[in-house]
């Protein structure tokens, strides 16, 4: 316990003294003779939340370049895709090519096209993190379901 109060007392000869004329709380807490551990418990909060801003950016500079390699892999992904009749992700998802045997168009195929959209920026949303899982869940069955009314 003696040497967590005098390696306290070392940290506050180190503060300057224009801080206590700027802060005059800060002396008031340093009169009371438990005020040091008050202080040093607001330096460690403090120390920790700067070192938290610090992870957090570079997190996201380091999420940024992931990000664009991630682009990169889907476009290579799309690539592959196109060359197999059938193509199977990381995470379970399974696309398919299209034969192209049909000939004429559908109101329904539009109707469907315009599922296959929203199925897909609802996957990535979820990949993102943007949503639950079982959001992703539901909305992906709720989509199913109304792509399977359509199907004749």
């Amino acid at each position: 316990m003696q040497m967590i109060e005098n390696l306290i007392d070392q940290f506050l000869l180190l503060l300057p003294s224009p801080v206590f004329v700027e802060f005059p709380l800060l002396g008031i807490l340093l009169a009371n003779p438990n005020g040091r551990y008050v202080v040093a418990g607001l330096t460690v909060v403090a120390g920790f939340i700067g070192l938290w801003i610090v992870l957090r950016l570079f997190q996201i500079l380091l999420g940024k370049r992931a990000k664009s390699g991630a682009k990169s892999l889907d476009n290579a992904v799309k690539a592959d895709a196109a060359n197999s009749s059938e193509f199977k992700t990381e995470d379970g998802f399974q696309f398919f090519k299209r034969n192209g045997a049909e000939t004429t168009l559908r109101d329904d195929d539009a109707a469907l096209a315009a599922i296959e959209q929203e199925m897909l920026t609802i996957r990535q949303l979820f990949v993102d993190g943007h949503i639950l899982k079982d959001v992703y869940v539901a909305e992906t069955r709720r989509l199913y379901g109304k792509a399977k009314t359509l199907k004749i």
